[in-house]
């Protein structure tokens, strides 16, 4: 008699292997250090479709969720060259234009603007993890408040290409501690990818 995966003990394991592996990386990037110049922007084919931002939830005993819930692929990485001796430091996903952005965890607005690199952005802060995660290239000014909370898997934004963007994608970026203001950068893709798998 042959045995399914699902009978398997063994074939259930991937999930918990991710979660352990996610929390090795957070422990490992918490003491890392960074000091790379802003820069965004990436590669990929270009879209034009727009989401349902309602259609942006958060999965169940979850406190950190994929920062976009559509149709995505990976583009540039953390410390990819730039040019002026800069480097990249964060992790850019390609989407269609006008995908939802969703919130990656409970966090206060603490910054939308623009700037020619970065394009329209907004960063949130959640003071518990002592992280700020950071939207660049959205279509159009996040439709938030400065000081304004929000959950995870809630509606930030829209997919752009904004700034000195070749492509819709969004560059997210995670600073362990304030944004600019003593904090460091850290490579987000071990944390995106853990997210990417359970939400």
């Amino acid at each position: 008699m042959e045995r399914s995966v699902t009978d398997n003990p063994v074939g259930r394991m991937p999930r918990t292997w991710v979660l352990i592996a996610a929390l090795v990386a957070f422990v490992a990037l918490v003491g890392a250090q960074g000091a790379a110049a802003q820069s965004s922007g990436g590669v990929g084919a270009p879209g034009t479709t727009t989401t349902d931002p309602s259609t942006t939830t958060t999965p169940s005993g979850y406190s950190q969720v994929f920062p976009l819930p559509s149709a995505h692929t990976y583009g540039q990485g953390f410390g990819a060259a730039r040019s002026g001796g800069r480097s990249h430091q964060g992790q850019d996903i390609m989407a269609p234009c006008g995908a939802a952005l969703a919130s990656v965890s409970r966090a206060k607005v603490k910054f939308i603007s623009f700037q020619s690199l970065a394009g329209n952005y907004v960063v949130l802060r959640n003071k518990k993890l002592h992280q700020d995660y950071m939207y660049a290239h959205l279509a159009t000014r996040a439709p938030l408040t400065k000081g304004q909370v929000v959950q995870p898997g809630e509606f930030v934004g829209y997919v752009g290409e904004t700034g000195d963007a070749t492509a819709c994608h969004l560059h997210f970026e995670l600073w362990v501690g304030k944004w600019y203001r003593g904090g460091h950068p850290v490579n987000p893709l071990p944390y995106l990818q853990a997210w990417d798998a359970y939400s």
